[in-house]
């Protein structure tokens, strides 16, 4: 009889301790990236005019782009990342009747990652080496690496980013491909990869149970700026696009043009949150 009063006794002080929370449960929050562009501090939309230089207007038709490598930061000098995002495409291709999405850009859904205070964010522009020795035959349907539209057989590459449109060089107001007044910048290639690290001013905050959204803006103008002599002959810190009008990345020429533009998404790009 003693020992099931025992039991009795200690039944409840079992059920009592199984219901506090398990210390080891990992305290997580959302991340969610969203990417906006503009130009030069405008909405950037396709088909619609912006000033490239003085008397020389521009018109985009493609604005997209690989990032990947993504990840928060505990320290400024640690490698101790939280990755948010190894690989993702993002198209801001929106144009003149798509104002609204334009503002709202593209969203890029991350899985959970650990609730805290973080003081870096790590992104890659383009696709990192390990990824770029696969071909789109390697994915299967859906997967951002399967598209086919984005990827040079002849050189094993994928193309990191498109950025298609045309300049009117003649300032007569009209854009003709065949006065040579279009532009393809087809950006790719291991050597052009680049990966920036932002630390913002405030850190970056991810409480337990709660959604974070980050903002990445892209100053579409800035991929344009040019600081070597030999593509920026008239001194206007940009690429002479009217005479450099594409770059493919096989050829030497092109390759140096790519690796600027590439580089130039580091310092085209603001984090906001």
């Amino acid at each position: 009889m003693r020992k099931i009063l025992i039991i009795l006794i200690s039944l409840p002080i079992f059920i009592a301790s199984s219901c506090d929370k398990d210390p080891e449960m990992e305290v997580v929050g959302d991340v969610e990236i969203i990417f906006r562009a503009n130009y030069d501090g405008e909405l950037f939309l396709t088909q619609k005019d912006y000033e490239y230089i003085p008397d020389m207007s521009i018109k985009f038709s493609t604005f997209d782009l690989y990032v990947s490598n993504i990840s928060l930061l505990k320290e400024e000098s640690s490698t101790d990342e939280s990755e948010l995002v190894e690989i993702d495409f993002v198209d801001l291709s929106f144009d003149i009747n798509q104002q609204s999405r334009a503002e709202e850009g593209d969203t890029v859904f991350t899985k959970k990652v650990p609730a805290g205070s973080y003081k870096g964010f790590k992104i890659g522009f383009g696709v990192p080496a390990d990824l770029n020795r696969t071909s789109p035959n390697d994915y299967g349907s859906g997967d951002v690496l399967a598209t086919s539209s984005h990827y040079w057989a002849p050189l094993d590459s994928y193309i990191f980013s498109k950025i298609e449109g045309f300049v009117d060089k003649d300032n007569d107001g009209i854009y003709e491909t065949s006065e040579g007044e279009g532009f393809t910048f087809h950006l790719g290639r291991d050597e052009v990869y680049t990966e920036r690290i932002i630390f913002p001013s405030d850190p970056i905050v991810v409480e337990d149970g709660q959604k974070l959204e980050i903002y990445i803006d892209i100053d579409v103008k800035k991929l344009f700026n040019m600081p070597i002599d030999q593509f920026d002959t008239n001194d206007d810190n940009l690429l002479d696009i009217e005479v450099y009008d594409g770059a493919h990345g096989n050829q030497e020429e092109e390759l140096i043009i790519a690796k600027q533009l590439m580089r130039n998404y580091s310092e085209a790009t603001l984090l906001e949150q």
